[in-house]
């Protein structure tokens, strides 16, 4: 019997079911060297402004990398999915309040839109990922079209065990030019 998951379906619910295991506070260790590790990679620190997410679950947090990038002087944006599954792209401030969207994400209300122009680099979440930096998201969809709309270096952050050797991708997929691990750095190869 094989025993190899190979529809995106059955990855996402191993990835989430492992992610989901791990305690707080591990997930908080690991956070922290996933976020040492971008604060001191040179796209991060050349860039004007970074695109990012709030976690939710049990996702990676990057609240440290985000108070480090507006003590940095970085614009910091954060998206903000529409009714219609667009999405809009806001700036967060450390003064930015926040009520929970109707998917369950972390909103910003009192925020004014983020100029993508100033944007450099985008930090983007994931579920399960793999060694070619392909991604599976939640399966909405919304950082493919937001990554279609506004192509800018991006990477992803995950967890060791969000990662397989190879997952399936369809011509929607975007791939990713990084992802960092509480372990180690992927780049496409």
């Amino acid at each position: 019997m094989n025993t190899t998951p190979t529809t995106k379906a059955e990855i996402r619910a191993i990835a989430l079911k492992q992610r989901d295991q791990l305690t707080p506070e591990e997930r908080t260790e690991k956070s922290r060297y996933i976020c040492e590790t971008l604060s001191e990679d040179d796209r991060f620190l050349d860039a004007r402004g970074i695109h990012v997410y709030l976690p939710v679950q049990s996702e990676v947090d990057l609240k440290p990398l985000i108070s480090l990038a507006w003590g940095m002087g970085k614009k910091v944006g954060l998206m903000r999915v529409q009714p219609d599954s667009g999405s809009h792209q806001f700036e967060i401030t450390e003064d930015t309040e926040y009520m929970t969207g109707s998917r369950g994400i972390p909103e910003p209300v009192n925020a004014e839109r983020f100029d993508m122009d100033q944007c450099d680099l985008v930090f983007v979440p994931l579920v399960a990922a793999d060694e070619n930096c392909n991604r599976i998201g939640y399966g909405k969809g919304y950082y493919d079209q937001f990554l279609t709309q506004n192509p800018r270096p991006t990477i992803g952050v995950a967890f060791d065990l969000q990662i397989f050797p190879s997952i399936p991708v369809d011509h929607l997929d975007i791939t990713l030019d990084g992802i960092v691990t509480e372990s180690r750095f992927i780049t496409p190869s």
